[in-house]
């Protein structure tokens, strides 16, 4: 069995272990993701930079049209699910989920200049609701993104699926925090759900002139790729992969989830 094979099943374990001593069982939980600031490659790209989207590309231009011509074209990477809100268990199965970033990928003309980084803040607030008690002190944390709209035409120089595909990378803050509440220790921790942020081939990586292992995801032309994240509430560690591994944790949980149904399907 491989290490992240264990890892996985260590984790799992974790969840469905039961108390020891008294905790909060369930907290509400608020989460917010915004975009803070973004730069460009040049002065043309009629950029509209707001919380939630950053967009580039045809002025008037719909990023969420891929039909469009290569020159009315716009892209863009947009936050949904923003405000995230729901309650999650301490020691629960399955992650709360949160906010989504997608990136919404067109063919552009190369007279408009393209993002080429940005940053992101996600805000969580916590109060318990099982038993009640007052907010935990409010949790933060940073990303930074780097963008590489590729030209459209060959060679790539990378694997590629179209000719060719963009890049988008993602640096992690802390994907691990621990928190002291009523006395005891809990532990939250940060996932990708969707299976779309994954470690690079190392010939991406060097495309977007970044490390081998770097993470994020590659989107066709005029395809859109999400990727959702989510978070654990835990009375232990949990030993989430570092973030060259998050997407395949992220997968992992895909297969628990998936497994999970199957046995509800059978009884």
């Amino acid at each position: 069995m491989n290490k992240l094979s264990k890892g996985l099943l260590a984790g799992a374990a974790l969840l469905v272990a039961p108390f020891t001593q008294a905790a909060v069982v369930e907290w509400s939980y608020n989460v917010t993701t915004e975009w803070l600031g973004a730069t460009f490659s040049g002065t043309n790209a009629n950029q509209i930079v707001n919380d939630s989207l950053i967009s580039w590309g045809r002025a008037g231009g719909d990023h969420t049209n891929p039909t469009l011509s290569a020159i009315n074209s716009r892209s863009g990477i947009e936050i949904s699910n923003s405000p995230a809100t729901g309650n999650v268990f301490t020691n629960g199965m399955l992650p709360a989920p949160t906010n989504i970033i997608t990136h919404y990928n067109n063919t552009l003309s190369s007279t408009y200049s393209t993002l080429t980084s940005t940053s992101i803040l996600t805000t969580l607030d916590l109060t318990p609701v099982d038993p009640v008690g007052p907010a935990v002190p409010q949790f933060t944390t940073s990303f930074l993104v780097d963008f590489i709209e590729t030209p459209n035409t060959t060679p790539c120089n990378f694997p590629s699926v179209t000719v060719c595909d963009d890049i988008f990378v993602i640096q992690f803050g802390a994907l691990n925090t621990e928190f002291v509440y009523g006395g005891l220790t809990y532990f939250l921790s940060i996932v990708e759900l969707s299976g779309n942020l994954t470690p690079l081939p190392d010939a991406t990586c060097a495309r977007a002139s970044k490390a081998n292992g770097c993470l994020g995801f590659t989107t066709r032309e005029k395809m859109f790729t999400p990727a959702q994240f989510g978070f654990f509430i835990t009375t232990r560690p949990l030993n989430v992969p570092e973030p060259a591994m998050l997407g395949l944790f992220g997968l992992g949980l895909l297969g628990l989830r998936a497994f999970g149904r199957r046995r509800s399907v059978k009884k």
